[in-house]
């Protein structure tokens, strides 16, 4: 029966595919015939079928080109048409689109698709042809002499893509480093220096030839799937983003425990290896969230991998219920690994094979994988329903037990033979949405059994949308390297162009690597800025407890700096959950830059006040950078620098060069050591203070960090940071709205740090005058000036808001 499916849908991809992909050698321009607007849509009737341009909003099209104007649907666009203030007009040589913000001529003769900015003569980009050539299709584009291309998801190359030819295909390479074009999350969105986007809406393995093959042209092409774009324009970077956050979506907010230290190896063999991780973490110091047991927890690995038996080997797990039980009430959170293929060997095959849950081979029976790295095995197919269930089953037995997070492996996936077929196509036709469906599957089922529960889902594949379901990328088996560490800020800003914004890596390298000590510190330091943070090895240890103690001061400091920043990165996630704002960006995505620095690699924006360059060569003792125009400081040592000029930085072990923009508010609390014990009742923010500033704000979230969709239930706070200026002092206003959540502070005691604060006189808190430096015993209120810093304590009533003059 379920061939049955496979074979109708087959027929119906291919009705869809081949008139597209016919010949050999056949190139294709299609021929204008005629054309209608109708419902929203342009269809124009050419000889090669309906190419239909529809409206998603001011400056937002979709193109496609198919037989009969029918489209499949879309795994990664969730926006819907848009066709407020759209008109359209012919001539004898073009018919025209116009949208509020942007203008889509569409030329008869050659038929191409022109991309103008409204109201100027200002040709953003040019569709220039559609083709089809052996067993490809797709579009090419103009590229201008000197434009530059971003994006692509997860590439360890240069930030700027132009002259690559990039494979669109999820794919793992063990122990990779600097240099490896192609990754296990591959997205098919190219951002352009020209401040246009394109998403190449087609999960089939493609390519993206960006100016390689032809220096000015980009082609985009599919093995399979329709012939499918969304171009997006924004007269600046953030906006373009933000309308790519629209088609796509926005990424749920995480649970709280997932910014902190999340602990992992391959692998924790055994229980009692476990607890000693978790007792020696706790004796020396480190801030713990999460523990994430490997490969091991359903197995004892070479020999006896027992994949897909997704429940504990109890020979070296005995009591795993109460383990888990331990560890929460420490404030530890346990996440397990799983991934999609079942062994033959496993316990579970049977079952699998006889329900019908395994992808097929072209005859209709299971497919046997037989080059699978662990052993002959299935794979699940995760596009069917009874499969899903299936799947689900085995994970909800160990959320009952306890388990928090889950993290899953090879869903690229990562062998997978190209004769495979699931219930809804041919593997390379549907390859590059594995990932995502099998994180869709988690979301969804959360969503319907646990409704009021954040999901953390590790998975290190997926398709353009996977942030929708709470999907949190790493970037592979990289290799314990300097050169593996190099590769990790345009991995990650790379994907977060792409609206991907929680990518990371294993902290310290993976593979091949021997132990190094500098590796790991800097490594570390980098992953303190990184969206998750997660030390994890198979070959050197990842655990800091491993380290000398010189490494151990160090890291240890680095780890409670994330944890006392835990109110600016929360923020941060709630950001990116309501406007789709990333966590770490480009330079140029907030400042002015020179343009022949777009590509540098090892600087970028963590949020909005920090610019990191992290050390990523062996026993680099300095380093120019280049700052944005402004004025900016040293976080850790306060000097100040000018802006718009590079700086010579001079590099020690304890640091990295972190820099915070003038006038940026920076809120943190104490250390704690588990997201458990977090309360921001004691919050110290800091404000950095410039002349030429003269009014600056922050908002800062807050909530119980744990329930689902707190901020549309109205179960959170938002408190309000603004700062004005004049000759005559400055003032700042402390506000506060929004609901209610478990756990909120009624009162605070406030601690307000102006750096670089200059003279200051008087300082007033509402009507409470405050001496500065007089400190005053059992006092609410003090003020002192140190080394140019001034340090005001004050309370702050929840219910009122509070104003702070400083003359």
């Amino acid at each position: 029966m379920k061939y049955v499916k496979q074979l109708a849908v087959l027929f119906l991809q291919l009705a869809l595919i081949s008139p597209l992909m016919a010949g050999e050698n056949s190139f294709f321009n299609p021929q204008y015939r005629s054309s209608v607007y109708a419902n929203g849509q342009l269809r124009i009737s050419t000889n090669e079928g309906i190419l239909t341009l529809t409206p998603f909003g001011p400056k937002m099209v979709r193109v496609a080109l198919t037989e009969n104007g029918e489209l499949q649907r879309s795994y990664a666009v969730v926006a819907h048409p848009d066709t407020a203030g759209v008109t359209v007009r012919k001539d004898k040589n073009s018919v025209t689109m116009n949208l509020p913000s942007l203008q889509i001529s569409v030329l008869r003769n050659p038929l191409q698709i022109a991309f103008i900015r409204k109201g100027t003569t200002d040709t953003i980009a040019v569709q220039k042809a559609t083709f089809s050539k052996q067993d490809t299709a797709g579009f090419r584009f103009r590229l201008q002499p000197r434009e530059m291309i971003f994006g692509g998801g997860e590439r360890a190359i240069s930030m700027n893509r132009r002259g690559y030819r990039l494979r669109l295909n999820n794919e793992a390479h063990y122990g990779y480093g600097w240099g490896e074009e192609n990754l296990n999350f591959s997205v098919p969105y190219f951002v352009s220096s020209n401040e246009y986007g394109i998403l190449f809406d087609n999960p089939s393995i493609g390519y993206a030839d960006l100016g390689k093959k032809n220096a000015n042209t980009m082609e985009l092409g599919a093995t399979g799937g329709q012939l499918v774009y969304y171009f997006l324009a924004g007269k600046t970077f953030e906006k373009l983003h933000h309308s790519l956050a629209h088609l796509t979506g926005t990424q749920p907010m995480p649970p709280r425990w997932a910014l902190g230290n999340l602990q992992s190896r391959f692998g924790y063999q055994t229980e009692q290896q476990a607890r000693n991780m978790v007792d020696s973490m706790r004796m020396a110091g480190y801030p713990l969230d999460g523990i994430i047991l490997d490969l091991y927890w359903f197995g004892q690995g070479e020999k006896d991998w027992r994949m897909g038996d997704l429940d504990w080997f109890k020979q070296n797990w005995p009591t795993p219920k109460k383990m888990i039980a331990d560890f929460k009430k420490e404030g530890v959170h346990t996440i397990l690994i799983t991934e999609p293929y079942i062994l033959q060997s496993s316990k579970n095959f049977p079952e699998a094979d006889s329900l019908g849950i395994l992808a097929d081979d072209e005859s209709g029976k299971t497919g046997i994988i037989k080059n699978f790295y662990f052993g002959k095995a299935g794979l699940i197919d995760m596009f069917d329903p009874v499969a899903q269930d299936w799947f689900w089953k085995k994970y909800n037995k160990q959320i009952k037990n306890g388990v928090s997070g889950w993290w899953g492996d090879l869903g690229e996936p990562e062998t997978l033979p190209s004769n495979l077929v699931f219930i809804n196509g041919k593997a390379n036709d549907v390859k590059n949405a594995y990932g995502l469906v099998w994180s869709k599957m988690l979301h969804d089922k959360y969503a319907a059994n646990y409704p009021d529960v954040r999901l953390f889902h590790l998975n290190r594949a997926g398709f353009a949308g996977s942030q929708r379901y709470s999907s949190f990328p790493w970037s592979g088996d990289v290799g314990h390297t300097w050169a593996g560490l190099k590769a990790q800020v345009p991995v990650m800003l790379g994907m977060s162009m792409c609206q991907i914004p929680y990518a990371s890596s294993d902290l310290g390298g993976f593979s091949i690597g021997k132990k190094d000590e500098a590796l790991y510190r800097r490594w570390l330091q980098f992953g303190v800025f990184n969206p998750i943070f997660r030390p994890h090895s198979g070959t050197a240890p990842p655990e800091p407890i491993h380290y000398s103690d010189s490494t151990q001061t160090i890291v240890r400091h680095f780890i409670k700096l994330r944890y006392r920043l835990m109110p600016y990165n929360y923020t941060l996630a709630w950001r990116q959950s309501v406007t789709g704002e990333p966590l770490a960006s480009p330079v140029f995505y907030k400042s002015a830059y020179p343009k022949k620095y777009w590509s540098n690699n090892d600087l970028y924006y963590w949020g909005d006040a920090f610019l990191v360059s992290p050390v990523l060569e062996a026993g680099e003792k300095s380093k120019d950078i280049l700052l944005p125009r402004g004025t900016w400081f040293n976080y850790f040592t306060g000097k100040e620098y000018d802006g718009n000029g590079w700086v010579h930085y001079n590099l020690n072990d304890s640091t990295i060069p972190v820099f915070v923009k003038a006038g940026s508010f920076i809120p943190s609390v104490p250390v704690f050591y588990s997201t458990n014990q977090y309360s921001s009742q004691q919050l110290t923010v800091d404000y950095y203070h410039s002349p030429e500033i003269k009014q600056a704000e922050y908002t800062m979230y807050e909530d119980d960090g744990h329930t689902r969709d707190a901020y549309q239930k109205g179960e959170y706070e938002l408190l309000h940071f603004t700062q004005r200026s004049n000759k005559n002092g400055m003032t700042f206003r402390f506000t506060r709205d929004g609901g209610h959540y478990s756990g909120a502070p009624k009162n605070r005691e406030m601690q307000l740090v102006v750096h670089h604060a200059g003279v200051i006189n008087t300082v007033q808190v509402d009507n409470v005058q405050i001496p500065v430096n007089e400190n005053k015993e059992q006092s609410d209120y003090s003020a002192e000036l140190k080394d140019d810093n001034l340090v005001i304590h004050f309370p702050w009533k929840m219910s009122d808001e509070v104003t702070i003059q400083l003359n």
